[in-house]
């Protein structure tokens, strides 16, 4: 059962870039109508049709049963309650390396419509979602946190949601910042492609907050990251932020082989250590293009003139195809050397990839998941300490979940 709600408030959206998202609709299913944090959206989006649903996990089957589901979804947003675990550790992968962030859900889906992006096989829900008890989800954190005090937490809302590209509607990013502001044993990781960063100048992160960007070649960003921020904004962002207090990060994930990949990589390093200072980046990451068997054929449907599946793959340890091993060798020891011009000290790490290459591709031999981990947490605090010697991070004893 559906009922419509309208109101008559101009909607905050009308004053944004138009590649902001506004949705062309909203549901919200009844039991999350009493939440403040729903009230909120609902005022900042006010002028959008408006629907109550009963069942949310009905509408959602209802909407996979209709063409073009996907396309479909990507217009809506549907504000619902979780249930479960907001907190959870990103699941390991025994094969690869695996860099032991724990993932706080707030949402799932995203507007920025990727043509390689994961999701379009991974979620069974086409529409951008925002969960409505938020503040239930720091809560269930504050008390992970409080009860694991022995533990350093490096926390990311972006696996499943970018953390950013809804902040104009959601606005989470300040309760957020606060939040961790206030911690002693984790650090927070906003992952985007978006620029979309006004309201994070409202907040002190006080060190313990990390804003990182995906990146690629700028002939990529045209032509593969749809809706996206361009390099150049993602770049004035970063640059941004740091001057607000917070450490920028860079992911290179995922590194396509295309023509002129090389001189274009190269650009956009050089374009980030222009423009970004270097002694306020957290890390930067390497990844090459790795997809499920279904995301190509979702994709090819979705956007059949990209050629970035069309190459030759070989089917990874974990079921993925990935390119060949000397293929990614190549792609990451490239990038090294390119960063490397700029920079001798911001650390490198490599996504999903085993001990070997890390062994061939990089300055650090790691051979496992928990070397990772732990090389990553003394990344992250020693970035906040020496960006940040007012509110220095005291690590405490270096084990994960």
């Amino acid at each position: 059962m559906k009922r419509a709600i309208s109101s008559r408030s101009a909607s905050v959206t009308e004053k944004l870039p138009m590649r902001y998202f506004k949705p062309e609709r909203v549901l919200i299913e009844a039991a999350a109508q009493a939440d403040p944090f729903a009230r909120q959206i609902l005022g900042r989006i006010a002028g959008v049709p408006c629907e109550v649903i009963e069942d949310a996990e009905a509408w959602i089957r209802n909407l996979n049963g209709r063409p073009n589901a996907l396309t479909r979804g990507k217009k809506l947003l549907l504000l619902r309650r979780h249930h479960g675990r907001f907190f959870k550790p990103f699941p390991l992968i025994p094969e690869y390396l695996s860099c032991h962030f724990q993932v706080l859900h707030l949402g799932s889906g995203c507007d920025l419509d990727c043509t390689y992006c994961i999701l379009q096989a991974y979620l069974n829900n086409p529409a951008i979602t925002v969960y409505t008890n938020f503040e239930e989800g720091l809560r269930e954190l504050d008390g992970i946190l409080t009860e694991e005090r022995s533990c350093f937490f490096r926390v990311t809302t972006g696996e499943l949601i970018d953390s950013l590209s809804l902040d104009h509607i959601t606005r989470w990013s300040v309760p957020l910042v606060r939040f961790f502001a206030g911690t002693a044993n984790a650090v927070l990781e906003l992952k985007t492609k978006s620029d979309n960063i006004a309201h994070l100048k409202e907040a002190d992160p006080r060190g313990r907050v990390i804003v990182s960007w995906s990146m690629n070649s700028e002939a990529i960003q045209r032509t593969e990251e749809l809706k996206c921020a361009t390099l150049a904004e993602r770049i004035e962002a970063a640059r941004r932020v740091q001057e607000w207090g917070y450490l920028a990060g860079f992911h290179f994930d995922p590194l396509i082989v295309h023509e002129g990949w090389e001189a274009g990589y190269a650009r956009t390093v050089a374009e980030i250590f222009a423009s970004v200072r270097e002694d306020r980046i957290a890390w930067i990451s390497l990844g090459a293009l790795r997809f499920m068997g279904e995301l190509k054929k979702v994709a090819e449907k979705r956007f059949p003139r990209t050629p970035i599946f069309s190459g030759e793959f070989v089917r990874g340890l974990e079921g993925k195809y990935r390119y060949f091993k000397p293929i990614r060798k190549r792609l990451y020891t490239k990038m090294r050397g390119l960063i490397r011009r700029y920079s001798s000290r911001v650390p490198i790490y490599l996504c999903m990839e085993g001990p070997e290459l890390w062994q061939s591709g990089l300055e650090t031999p790691l051979s496992n998941s928990r070397e990772l981990g732990d090389f990553l947490d003394r990344a992250a605090g020693k970035a906040c300490e020496t960006s940040f010697h007012e509110h220095p991070i005291e690590l405490p004893q270096l084990r994960h979940l």
